[in-house]
């Protein structure tokens, strides 16, 4: 059902359609997800402090990302400005300017796959292989009518405002007081080569301070070491020490996949180049941890 203009949050701004149905799922899978990872820490609360502590804020945060997804899909909205288009939804936000967009009309979609980005009840956003091509999607549904952007440079754009008539009426009175963007116009749009590339050396960076964490403790080790425990930190497998180059060849795998999404999706979005930059540091992040537990207890 629409809402009336008085409604929206500010002039220019559509809520996306939201179903109160998918929130409920979002918790449900929210609190099914969050509670055997509890369960499991407070089974196994005999082992270091350190680790311990966290690994409790580790699941905290992944608890808290969990419930913020969910209620991310209700704020998100798509804001027409002067000059652009704009989805908003938190951390994520996608821009667009009026002279990219080559047309705008309703199309019957389904998102079969998601190839990249992210989805959850209520919230999909990135890019998903359809049956209607490859799309990117930024939405609160996987299936039904969509606004359908189709930009100059080939890639079309899904989205599902509650007023879809009234936002092909709007966007099309801003689209129509600009013309085509050139070539340069596209490059200026982008973001900076620089922002990327710190990203990505900042990436690396903290990979190679695990690395260098990896190498200097290594030789501290005893050559059998502990590599798995029980739920109440009792060793229950031994190893060659040599083992912990594989956890660090599986560590150096993400400062890989970082680089290629950033470099292919990054220049679109600032706002994912930070995404992926937390994520994949966090990952590291955890790896070291692990590394440092082994040494501690030994």
């Amino acid at each position: 059902m629409g809402y009336s203009l008085e409604e929206r949050v500010l002039p220019g701004v559509f809520k996306a359609s939201y179903n109160k149905n998918t929130m409920r799922w979002g918790l449900l899978i929210s609190i099914a997800v969050s509670t055997p990872l509890f369960i499991i820490l407070a089974l196994g609360r005999e082992g270091p402090i350190l680790f311990i502590v966290f690994m409790v804020s580790i699941f905290a945060v992944i608890s808290a990302l969990l419930l913020y997804t969910t209620l991310s899909g209700r704020k998100m909205n798509y804001e027409l400005q002067d000059n652009e288009f704009r989805v908003n939804f938190s951390p994520m936000n996608f821009r667009i300017p009026y002279t990219f967009i080559k047309d705008v009309g309703k199309s019957s979609i389904t998102l079969i796959l998601r190839l990249f980005g992210g989805s959850w009840p209520g919230l999909h956003w990135g890019l998903f292989k359809t049956d209607i091509g490859r799309i990117y999607a930024y939405s609160t549904k996987r299936r039904g009518e969509f606004i359908l952007l189709n930009l100059i440079d080939g890639r079309k754009i899904a989205i599902s405002p509650q007023e879809p008539e009234e936002f092909i009426d709007e966007i099309n009175i801003r689209r129509n007081l600009y013309g085509t963007a050139s070539p340069s116009d596209i490059r200026l749009f982008e973001t900076s080569k620089k922002t990327i590339y710190v990203q990505i050396l900042t990436v690396a960076g903290v990979y190679l301070v695990f690395l260098g964490y990896f190498l200097s403790v290594y030789p501290l080790l005893p050559e059998v070491i502990p590599v798995h425990f029980d739920l109440n930190w009792n060793p229950n497998r031994w190893a060659h020490k040599s083992e912990l180059f594989l956890m660090a060849g599986i560590a150096a795998i993400f400062p890989l996949i970082n680089t290629i999404l950033t470099l292919k999706f990054g220049k679109y979005s600032k706002g994912l180049i930070i995404f992926l930059g937390t994520i994949f540091i966090f990952v590291i992040a955890l790896f070291l941890a692990i590394i440092n537990t082994i040494y501690v207890m030994i």
